[in-house]
């Protein structure tokens, strides 16, 4: 994989958005990841994840936001987050990356976990993050309802407020189940 580690403010083609009122929750999309990056039907090893808000029935797709200034990325000190040269998606380099878990705390939308096969080591843990299946994503090929979108930058002013409104919903959601389940979400999702 050539990366450029340096590349900042610096956005990808094309970008996965989500549509709160539009997910149900069926989990079509972690399956679909999990089966296309690991071979298996589960929803702990896909790199997307759904919260669920069992009380109001509301459910946010998690993932990447492939941010300009990507914070995970200025955060790791292996300089393992790095941006993919052809796409400029935001991957990690796992020859690089020694799982220290700093870029799952440092993303502010929770899109960063260990992989559930070693999330009780200490040493040798694997963290997990959408890499848009380096332009093909199969979650959305698999969301029935649309609420997950891969979509090409316009850079109209709709489309703007179209991934702001979806990145701030996402935070929201982060933020509101922070506060009803207590502790952090990247601590949450990096329980044994």
């Amino acid at each position: 994989m050539t990366t450029d580690a340096t590349k900042q403010g610096v956005k990808p083609d094309k970008l996965m958005v989500s549509d709160l009122n539009k997910c149900t929750g069926c989990m079509a999309c972690t399956l679909a990841c999990s089966s296309a990056r690991f071979g298996v039907f589960g929803p702990a090893y896909s790199r997307m994840k759904i919260l669920k808000f069992e009380k109001s029935g509301v459910d946010c797709p998690m993932f990447c936001q492939q941010c300009e200034t990507p914070r995970c990325m200025e955060a790791c000190p292996k300089g393992a987050i790095v941006r993919a040269e052809k796409t400029q998606i935001v991957v990690i380099d796992e020859i690089k990356c020694d799982g220290c878990g700093i870029c799952m705390v440092a993303c502010p939308y929770a899109a960063i976990w260990v992989h559930p096969e070693t999330v009780s080591l200490k040493k040798g843990r694997r963290m997990l993050k959408c890499d848009l299946c380096g332009g093909d994503p199969k979650c959305v090929a698999w969301c029935e309802t649309k609420a997950i979108q891969y979509i090409a930058r316009d850079g109209t002013p709709a489309q703007d407020e179209t991934i702001k409104e979806a990145r701030e919903n996402i935070i929201m959601a982060k933020k509101r189940f922070e506060i009803e389940d207590g502790t952090p979400l990247w601590r949450h999702y990096s329980k044994k």
